[in-house]
């Protein structure tokens, strides 16, 4: 195991490094005055939501051990899933001044794209040759949402009327970006760089995504 690889698979990374860009993203968000109240407290519950994630999908779970059996697989896919659904949500719940106005609607559109990827790449992995492993089910996923935001950037509502939102979906393209690039370069490579360059994006995603959400939102709110 060389060195970056084994500095990802401690708890150091995760989830301590995690804990700490949660952390610092609900600080921002707390500290933003500018930002309407609706959406501070989305934030905030994002910010528990990636406290938890980091807890619960680490490798040893601290106060209850490794996960086994049906957790070992269904805790972290819930993750997985409301890590995609808090950001769809957003673009379907989002207004142009800022605020996050949760309805029925909004609700349901965000469920039905929260499954258009799993269910995307699983059809994919199914038509690859062979066994393809799980590094490759991950790439396929982030190439596969990569694609939905780009689409979504286009097509969907949520950006063409609130261009903040377009800004919170550009940097979910660069996580999202990110780790496919890692992904892709552990598959082709084995370089252990790789995992170097994947805990980047989980900076960003755990963290980084809460903070730029915040950050957009409150230029967009009324002066």
């Amino acid at each position: 195991m060389g060195t970056f690889e084994a500095f990802y698979a401690s708890p150091l990374q995760h989830p301590w490094l995690l804990w700490l860009a949660a952390v610092a993203a609900i600080a921002f968000c707390l500290s933003r005055s500018d930002l309407q109240p609706s959406l501070r407290r989305y934030c905030v519950a994002l910010g528990v939501l990636s406290l938890a994630d980091a807890w619960l999908s680490a490798h040893h779970v601290y106060g209850i051990g490794t996960l086994s059996g049906v957790a070992a697989s269904t805790v972290p896919l819930f993750f997985v899933l409301a890590g995609d659904f808090r950001f769809l949500l957003l673009l379907a719940a989002g207004s142009a001044d800022g605020r996050f106005v949760l309805r029925a609607r909004p609700v349901a559109v965000a469920l039905a794209l929260t499954c258009v990827v799993p269910l995307g790449s699983q059809a994919v992995v199914a038509l690859l040759p062979g066994e393809p492993g799980s590094r490759v089910l991950y790439l396929v996923y982030e190439v596969l949402f990569f694609a939905l935001t780009l689409a979504l950037i286009a097509l969907h509502p949520g950006p063409k009327r609130a261009p903040w939102l377009r800004t919170v979906s550009r940097f979910v393209l660069l996580y999202y970006g990110l780790w496919a690039s890692a992904d892709a370069l552990l598959l082709v490579t084995g370089a252990d760089a790789g995992f170097a360059l994947r805990a980047v994006p989980n900076l960003l995603y755990y963290g980084g995504l809460i903070a730029v959400i915040a950050w957009a939102g409150s230029r967009a709110a009324p002066r």
